[in-house]
């Protein structure tokens, strides 16, 4: 299951709005790449054994996977679309 067609600045603030509630970041692309923020991005959050990824791109903006829990937790409670699966 993932969560799909998260605008961006909505998926900016449900990232936002996990660090604020404990969750930690654990990865990121690479600062260094060239299309970092251009044509793709992505963070790993984590919190206790919970673990979701936010992976952006400039044509579908972010989609969000992750443990199944955190997945079906954050599209009922941010009202969020997913795949279906």
């Amino acid at each position: 299951m993932k969560i799909i067609d998260l605008d961006t600045e909505k998926g900016a603030e449900i990232m936002d709005a996990l660090k604020a509630d404990g969750w930690k970041k654990v990865a990121e692309y690479s600062c260094l790449a060239f299309d970092k923020g251009i044509d793709f991005d992505s963070y790993t959050l984590k919190k206790g054994s919970a673990k979701v990824v936010f992976e952006w791109t400039n044509w579908f903006e972010w989609e969000i996977t992750g443990t199944r829990a955190a997945v079906e937790a954050l599209a009922r409670n941010y009202g969020l679309k997913t795949d279906g699966s």
